[in-house]
């Protein structure tokens, strides 16, 4: 137990590397970590550690990064109890940086009783906030002001694995679902991803007025179709996307397929409303399989 410590070091404040230690309990709590230039303040290596509390700390000004944890090599993840809450995490970071938190396990490794809540970031720089492989990772009760930020929270777990993970209730420093969905990078942007539900969501930073919604373009893998919320850009050439229902794109929004990416049309098509920026002159593959319709409205 790390317990009112206070660390200034340029390089890690705290490294642990427990590969072996399955009786063995990690806490940190009510430390302060403070302007380091390298690397997380607090690298923890955890694999079989069945506690882990990371608990009312405050990370402030380290551009190396705040903390990562590694659940890599768990033998029995359904032993663990992981609990990252109440902790503050401001100014940390630097361009380029890859994250300010990341949470890391084997791939495809459900982890259960693994938590991210009530912590606070403000102002933090990286290319995500948050980072995680853990599917089962629960993200809420979060206060997120990063305007620097390239995203709030990235998950690199894969669909095929886990096809939805859970951050409810947390503030975004945004007010709609498409401001939301711009704060968090998951299946929305790469198909191989999970699709993270992030609805409801806070409208204030007091955490009291609620909103929600949801995207439902995206139906499945590479399962398309209905009316677009937000821009949406289709790039895989793997494998071609399924329209199960008519897609209509609003006025002001724009539907990018890029070369080669191929459309399979099961009694469906596509309604452009208002300017023509549809396929923008680019390849496309159609195939029909039933029947298919292009229209354009409001020009």
């Amino acid at each position: 137990m790390l317990l009112n410590n206070q660390f200034h070091c340029r390089y890690r404040h705290v490294r642990l590397y427990w590969t072996r230690c399955s009786g063995a309990s990690v806490t940190l709590h009510q430390n302060v970590f403070q302007q380091n230039d390298h690397y997380h303040a607090v690298e923890l290596s955890l694999a079989n550690v069945p506690l882990i509390h990371i608990t009312e700390n405050t990370f402030v000004d380290l551009q190396g990064g705040a903390l990562s944890l590694s659940l890599t090599g768990a033998e029995n993840p359904g032993l663990y109890s992981v609990a990252i809450s109440d902790n503050v995490f401001r100014s940390v970071g630097r361009q380029g940086l890859e994250s300010v938190v990341s949470v890391s396990c084997s791939s495809g490794l459900r982890v259960l009783n693994i938590s991210l809540t009530s912590n606070e970031f403000y102002f933090n720089v990286a290319s995500a906030t948050l980072l995680t492989s853990c599917a089962g990772l629960l993200v809420t009760e979060n206060t997120l002001v990063n305007p620097d930020a390239g995203r709030d929270y990235k998950v690199l777990v894969r669909y095929r694995y886990v096809e939805t993970m859970f951050a409810p209730l947390n503030y975004w420093n945004a007010t709609t679902l498409d401001e939301v969905a711009d704060r968090i990078h998951d299946y929305a942007d790469d198909e191989n991803l999970a699709v993270v539900q992030a609805s409801p969501w806070y409208l204030d930073l007091n955490r009291t007025l609620t909103a929600s919604g949801e995207h439902t373009f995206f139906k499945g893998p590479f399962e398309i179709g209905g009316r677009m919320e937000s821009n949406v850009t289709l790039t895989s050439v793997e494998q071609p996307y399924r329209v199960t229902q008519h897609i209509i794109v609003p006025l002001g929004l724009s539907l990018v397929i890029d070369a080669g990416v191929r459309l399979l049309f099961a009694d469906a098509g596509i309604t452009v409303e208002g300017e023509c920026m549809l396929l923008l002159c680019r390849l496309l593959i159609f195939t029909y399989l039933y029947y298919f319709r292009l229209l354009f409205s409001g020009l």
